[in-house]
């Protein structure tokens, strides 16, 4: 049985049997389509008339007419186009128009409606749109099998496809499959928009910069085509968060492939204190409509596959392919990994490797002639070197780039014009494989260094930050360098805290500086608390007086240190603004309330959300209302909390009534915290955040701990981000929830449930997880987690290998790049030099 996606396919892909003498498919214009009508009326020799009563007899809700006037709109001989579609429909089945015939006319209504149109730059029809160009993999050749693909095997998630490209074309959206190499996500994309959206326009920018162009003037009915996703995202001029608003605001459908491990690194938070490079990335996917792609075929869609074996003989050998996935065999991936793998050639598989190094340490570009004549060497024996042919590098470029089963070879070219080769990429389904058997393989020096001497612009900072993580300093402070103001926020600060390691305080400050100078918000912030830990009380100063306000915080700081109490208040006394603050600070943390009180009194500001502070820590609910009377926020706060915690609902309802918004929120508290378990319930239902938790609580007091999950569970599932304007399919709106949810999860053991919310983006759950497999020190797991991308079970990984003293496996995970593994191993070689591996 067929799924609901493919027979929506096949309705809308069927071949039509067009009315003699007027052939839908020729139009493109207005003008055009009025012809083709006007031919269909006359073949079917209707009057206006007849067509009026045929019409009154058709099934509608509602009065279906087509009255002269409607006609005569529908049929006049002009440019323009005709204003009533409903008509256009009513008359095509007057007609007695359907089935493929009128799936024809409704293409046509389409291309003749958006004749006029702008459409993008270098975009074709989506039914014009070529699978292999659009990253379709190429298939094994057979004798017998025709065509560049065999027939498609319809998916499970044809379905669920085609509901969210038809959700999305309403109002714009962002549909995303998910999957490994050559499972045919990219195959199951092309057919699901061919079918649901075979008129509008297809737009496949060749590199990131298109993306924000076309963003910029974007066009009505576009599908933004964006295979491998990863290589639009952290471009300043690509896939920025900016750019999906704005193109999913104007009606967008952007369409994506992307790698789970791809996506796991992108959504899954970096533990606490480490440094954020996809926290945009985060925000983009969370946008995303995600429909996942399993590696291998069901029972379902291999029966499918079987209906269809006897038309190709391709799908046939795929299916009798036992040891392979389905779509892979298609691909010839297993061709693949026993080319590389099994190589005679010896200088062919050094540039296969080469090439394979290059990608996994994060060179998405492809690889050049240079880089691989610079590589290739450190993979080959001194023997092999000495005896090289002249024309090896020419030899094991054949070897590496010829096809396989007539599908991709392992090495693809990219073209740099006719006849002109620009590089290589290494076959999708070849990498993939290489990052798990070559995971923990140490990149030599050689290589590294023909990296950093070739590799594209784009590709620095990938490398750059492999380089720190798998043990190489100081090329990744040269490549960070390179990019100058560019390099973003967390790069930056990685950058300028190795300086510092290195002593190399000057040019981290400059660095720094620089930034600030040229509009980088976060600069000035990382620049003032680098001065402070330096203890550059001088330059803080000047930037404090500049009106930097974390420099004068910090500097006030330095200062309470510094200087005693009766310095403090000379220089404050004095007017020295800066010792005032921190002289006021210093008052605030020894609770000296009466001077404080007399420099409230005298009108310093500061002092006076200092004391709303202490008598809030103090209690003295008399003197927050007079400070709160006057005006003072910091004691409105306080004794609203103070309120509340005693209970005086008259006091806090009266400060609420004079418009006190502290009190409002505190009585709105403490009613929920009255509330009995029903009136929770009732509330927690109506997704009442505060009530849900409490009434989790109170389920877990009782130990009704199921029935605790299952309301916090409902809360986050149906959660919904609204603070974009744009709905979403994961909760950020409501993350207390998701972390009590994760929490009682890891406390009642529910591990199973954990790991899944873990592996759908639960950030929360993946904290609990790997917290769970840390106390357990289940480091198996804990790598699988690392390897699909999770910062957090990374971090976690080096801890306990750290504390089991398995060094060896840890100086596997600074080859691998795993994060804080590096800075954990330099650590050991300083306290255990003999540590590790001879």
């Amino acid at each position: 049985m067929l799924s609901a996606g493919h027979k929506l396919q096949e309705r809308l892909m069927g071949q039509a049997t067009p009315v003699p003498g007027v052939d839908p498919s020729t139009v493109t214009t207005p003008r055009q389509l009025r012809q083709c009508l006007r031919g269909l009326k006359e073949r079917r020799g209707l009057t206006y008339s007849a067509l009026d009563a045929r019409a009154r007899k058709l099934p509608a809700h509602g009065e279906r007419r087509l009255p002269s006037s409607t006609l005569g709109d529908l049929l006049a001989d002009n440019d323009r186009m005709p204003s009533n579609k409903a008509a256009f429909v009513t008359f095509l089945a007057a007609c007695e128009v359907s089935g493929g015939d009128l799936v024809q006319w409704l293409a046509a209504w389409e291309r003749a409606a958006t004749a006029n149109l702008v459409s993008p730059a270098g975009a074709v029809r989506v039914s014009d749109g070529r699978a292999r160009l659009l990253g379709v993999h190429a298939a094994i050749r057979v004798d017998g099998a025709s065509g560049e693909l065999p027939p498609y095997v319809p998916r499970d998630l044809d379905a669920d496809l085609c509901a969210a490209l038809t959700t999305a074309a309403l109002a714009g959206g962002f549909v995303l499959l998910m999957g490994g190499s050559s499972v045919g996500k990219t195959r199951a994309l092309f057919e699901a928009v061919r079918a649901a959206l075979p008129e509008w326009w297809l737009l496949h920018p060749a590199d990131a910069p298109v993306i924000g162009a076309h963003a910029a003037v974007p066009t009505p009915r576009t599908v933004l085509w964006l295979d491998e996703l990863q290589r639009y995202l952290g471009h300043p001029a690509g896939l920025t968060l900016g750019v999906l608003h704005r193109l999913i605001t104007a009606g967008t459908v952007v369409v994506a492939t992307l790698w789970p491990d791809e996506y796991s690194r992108r959504t899954t938070r970096p533990a606490a204190g480490q440094p954020d490079p996809y926290a945009e990335d985060r925000e983009i996917l969370r946008l995303a409509d995600v429909i996942r792609v399993p590696d291998r075929f069901s029972a379902a869609e291999l029966r499918r596959g079987e209906a269809l074996a006897n038309t190709d003989r391709r799908l046939r050998i795929a299916l009798d392919t036992t040891d392979a996935g389905f779509t892979q065999v298609l691909a010839a991936g297993p061709a693949l990994i026993q080319r590389w793998e099994t190589a005679e050639d010896c200088y062919g598989r050094a540039v296969i490797t080469a090439a394979l190094d290059a990608r996994r340490v994060g060179a998405q570009h492809p690889i050049t002639r240079n880089y691989v004549t610079a590589a290739a060497p450190a993979y080959l024996t001194q023997f092999q070197q000495a005896t090289a042919p002249s024309d090896w590098l020419e030899q094991a470029l054949a070897y590496a780039t010829k096809p396989v089963h007539g599908a991709s070879g392992c090495l693809n070219p990219v073209p740099a014009g006719m006849g002109s080769i620009a590089g290589w990429t290494a076959a999708d389904y070849l990498h993939q494989h290489a990052q798990r058997s070559r995971r923990t393989t140490a990149l030599s020096d050689a290589v590294w260094q023909a990296l950093a001497e070739h590799h594209h612009p784009d590709d620095t900072a990938r490398l750059a930050d492999n380089a720190l993580r798998r043990g190489h300093p100081e090329l990744a402070v040269n490549l960070y360098t390179r990019i100058g103001l560019t390099i973003d926020r967390d790069r930056a600060d990685w950058l300028v805290a190795i300086l510092i390691r290195r002593g190399q305080v000057d040019q981290a400050l400059q660095l720094l500086r620089d930034r600030a100078d040229s509009g980088d918000r976060y600069a000035p912030d990382s620049l003032a608390r680098r001065l402070a830990e330096l203890g550059r009380i001088d330059e803080l100063r000047v930037r404090a007086d500049r009106g930097d306000p974390r420099a004068a915080d910090l500097l006030a700081d330095l200062l309470a240190k510094e200087h005693g109490t009766d310095e403090l208040r000379r220089c404050a006394d004095a007017g020295d603004r800066h010792a005032a603050r921190a002289l006021i600070d210093h008052l605030a943390e020894q609770r000296q309330v009466d001077e404080l009180r007399d420099r409230a009194n005298d009108g310093d500001e500061h002092a006076a959300r200092a004391l709303g502070h202490v008598l809030t820590l103090l209690d003295d609910i008399d003197g927050l209302r007079q400070l709160a009377d006057a005006g003072i926020e910091s004691a409105a706060f306080g004794l609203a909390i103070q309120l509340s915690a005693r209970g005086d609902v008259t006091r806090l309802h009266e400060r609420a009534a004079a418009g006190d918004p502290y009190a409002e929120r505190a009585l709105a508290r403490l009613h929920i915290d009255a509330a009995d378990a029903d009136e929770l319930r009732r509330r927690a239902s109506s997704g009442d955040r505060e009530a849900v938790e409490r009434y989790a609580d109170l389920m877990v007091g009782q130990g009704r701990v199921d029935e605790a999950l299952q309301v916090l569970r409902n809360h986050v599932d149906a959660g919904h981000d609204t603070s974009s304007g744009l709905t979403t399919n994961r909760d950020t709106a409501n993350t207390s929830v998701a972390a009590q949810l994760a929490h009682l999860l890891s406390d009642q053991g529910r591990i199973d449930e954990l790991r899944t919310r873990a592996d759908a983006g639960d950030e929360h759950a993946a904290m609990w997880l790997c917290i769970h497999l840390s106390m357990r020190e289940n480091i198996d797991e804990l790598r699988e987690r690392v390897d699909k991308g999770d910062a957090m079970a990374a971090a976690s990984l080096v801890r306990v290998l750290v504390k089991l003293e398995r060094f060896d496996e840890l100086e596997d995970e600074v080859a691998a790049g795993t994060f804080t593994a590096a800075e954990a191993w330099s650590r050991v070689r300083k306290v255990r030099p003999d540590s590790g591996r001879d």
